[in-house]
């Protein structure tokens, strides 16, 4: 008999280590922010002690990051948005992507972000300051005794669905190898990032989303 194993597809997300000439973009927007003064905490469900709205000046960013992302996911996902939502528009207007917020989050010891998911069609996240190892933070006495499974300290985390309905977890041990990378991913994808401990310094990330607008 021939036995053929078949593998249900699942949306994926994209994983990227960002150039240099990009960061140094980004850190500079995030210091012009501290001027700003411009809170985002209270459109969060992050548990933490500072977020700002960040401005990506003359579209930066997104011409020179997000777009290629968005047309590497969507070659790679036959060509499909991961969005319920339900679009109508004239003929003489085509879809187009912008980038509709921006911010950066400062998670200090203790601190998390709890369970959720983002609005728009695609999110991402992109980790500036990682000042600790997960790895390390898991092997403290208070997770003694602990399924390695079950330690989770300092990590970040996507949940989904398999093709079960069973829910299945996706984990990085984050560390400052993953300084400048960003992971790309479909807006509803439910993520978390648990409290770390032991350092005074914040783990310093950045956040945003893209949505569709019409353009003439």
């Amino acid at each position: 008999m021939k036995i053929i194993t078949k593998i249900p597809p699942v949306t994926p997300f994209i994983e990227v280590k960002l150039d240099k000439e990009i960061i140094d973009y980004l850190w500079k927007i995030i210091n012009n922010s501290k001027t700003e003064n411009t809170s985002h905490k209270k459109y969060l469900a992050g548990n933490i002690s500072k977020s700002y709205l960040l401005e990506d000046i003359n579209n930066f960013f997104f011409k020179n990051v997000c777009v290629s992302l968005i047309t590497n996911f969507r070659q790679n996902n036959l060509g499909i948005d991961p969005s319920t939502v339900n679009l109508s528009f004239k003929n003489d207007h085509q879809i187009a992507f912008k980038l509709t917020s921006l911010w950066v989050n400062y998670q200090y010891k203790t601190e998390f972000n709890p369970f959720h998911d983002h609005g728009g069609v695609y999110s991402f996240a992109i980790w500036l300051k990682i000042p600790y190892d997960s790895k390390q933070q898991q092997k403290l006495p208070i997770f003694a005794d602990m399924d390695d499974k079950n330690k989770k300290a300092g990590d970040f985390e996507f949940e989904y669905h398999d093709s079960l309905g069973g829910i299945r977890n996706i984990s990085y041990k984050l560390s400052k190898n993953y300084e400048g990378t960003m992971l790309f991913f479909p807006a509803k994808l439910r993520h978390c990032v648990y409290p770390f401990y032991g350092t005074d310094e914040p783990r310093i990330s950045i956040a945003g989303n893209l949505n569709y607008y019409l353009e003439d």
